[in-house]
């Protein structure tokens, strides 16, 4: 099992920008599957109800609105989000050419741009990270050669090692973060906490600190892992892989793993200055 998991993970190092489009894509079908199932937030009342949430969203033009007013037709909607999977499905398949790779991520870009206003509220940051990560890749891909696939490489890396970075210095002004409480007020709410993990962190306040530090010290140091040619590289995304993972089970973010996960070769190969193989 060890040794496939580490030809798995050879392979998707081996192909960053591949593998960044592939798991990336998985973001994009699961998010449109869920538009696609669930319609309540756009029927009337609803959060996303487009009566109210027109005027939040205006077109500059006339033309513009007409178009947001055409794309937040529900048969629109759910046609997009459909042609939104079949695109997804493209990326994640085995399918190499260049030119269909480039128009699938592209289409997933143009698309995620239409229907934005759709779904003003409740996107995260997975839906902006797989957005980054689609664009970098379209655009790599257009260049038709080696170098633009490697440049877009580095810019996903990049991106995510700066992402983490904020994502950790924006904590720290936070007093929640910094006397280590804050994980326990997340887990004791409703939309993203989970009741059994609250008890044991109340249960256990020191373990519930460390746990909130450890947090903190990661995202405040990962861009560290660029330092001595990705020395601890391979250590640091594991880390942030198993907190992916957590994050995943306890507070429901299973399209945060798929997005953010999606870049880590690219990270690796930022640090080790490697390049996307032939």
């Amino acid at each position: 099992m060890l040794s496939r998991l580490r030809r798995v993970a050879e392979a998707a190092c081996a192909h960053p920008l591949a593998t960044a489009e592939r798991l990336s894509a998985a973001t994009h079908l699961l998010s449109s599957l869920e538009y696609l199932v669930r319609r309540t937030d756009r029927q009337p009342g609803g959060l996303n109800d487009w009566n109210h949430t027109r005027s939040q969203v205006p077109g500059r033009t006339k033309a513009t609105q007409a178009v947001k007013d055409f794309v937040a037709r529900e048969p629109v909607t759910q046609a997009i989000h459909a042609s939104r999977v079949l695109a997804a499905a493209v990326l994640i398949s085995p399918v190499r050419n260049n030119s269909v790779r480039m128009a699938a991520n592209a289409y997933l870009v143009g698309s995620q741009l239409a229907v934005y206003p759709r779904h003003l509220f409740g996107t995260d940051g997975s839906d902006q990270v797989s957005f980054l990560v689609q664009t970098a890749a379209a655009l790599g891909r257009a260049g038709g050669t080696d170098a633009t696939r490697n440049a877009a490489v580095q810019f996903i890396g990049a991106q995510t090692v700066l992402s983490y970075g904020a994502s950790g210095w924006a904590k720290l002004p936070g007093d929640a973060w910094r006397s280590g409480d804050a994980l326990a007020k997340i887990m004791r709410t409703q939309t993203y906490g989970d009741e059994w993990f609250f008890n044991k962190l109340e249960k256990y306040p020191a373990a519930s600190r460390a746990i909130c530090h450890t947090v903190l010290a990661l995202e405040c140091g990962f861009p560290l892992l660029l330092l001595k040619k990705g020395k601890y590289v391979d250590a640091g995304l594991a880390a942030m892989g198993a907190f992916h993972l957590a994050n995943a089970r306890f507070m429901g973010l299973s399209r945060f793993a798929w997005a953010f996960v999606s870049t880590y070769p690219s990270v690796r190969a930022l640090a080790k200055g490697t390049k996307e193989a032939a």
